[in-house]
């Protein structure tokens, strides 16, 4: 019988889950929040969507088929992921300094980053040692 790993499915799938979330959520909004513009209108929020998909589908296969380069491959999209989190946030704070000087925009970071950035960390905490890897 094949032992499964729970915890490492479980911990890919929430976190690929928060990823597609937040790919959709809003990342900046407008006119106090009348315009929302979610992370999916551009490329970087597609390629986080997609690599949250690949995260669910990898639950899937740690699940099924447990393998420790799997877990490993996960968690290293999960750091692609949060890097690629944190230089769209730094882009977003950018933009906000910028837009900060018109009133009529009222430009306001929306929670679709913040979510990303979170579901990037619990992908990456599949990078940290299990106790059967002790055993």
């Amino acid at each position: 019988m094949i032992e499964r790993d729970w915890p490492g499915a479980i911990t890919s799938g929430v976190g690929g889950i928060l990823l597609a979330v937040g790919a959709w959520l809003p990342w900046i909004t407008l006119f106090a929040g009348l315009q929302r513009y979610s992370g999916v209108a551009g490329l970087y929020g597609r390629i986080v969507f997609a690599g949250g998909v690949l995260c669910v589908v990898g639950a899937l296969g740690i699940l099924l088929a447990p393998a420790r380069r799997l877990r490993s491959a996960i968690g290293a999209l999960g750091v692609a992921l949060f890097v690629l989190a944190l230089w769209e946030l730094a882009g977003l704070h950018g933009t906000m300094h910028d837009l900060a000087g018109n009133p009529l925009l009222v430009a306001r970071p929306g929670a679709g980053l913040y979510v990303v950035l979170c579901g990037a960390i619990v992908v990456v905490a599949l990078l940290l040692p299990t106790r059967a890897a002790h055993e």
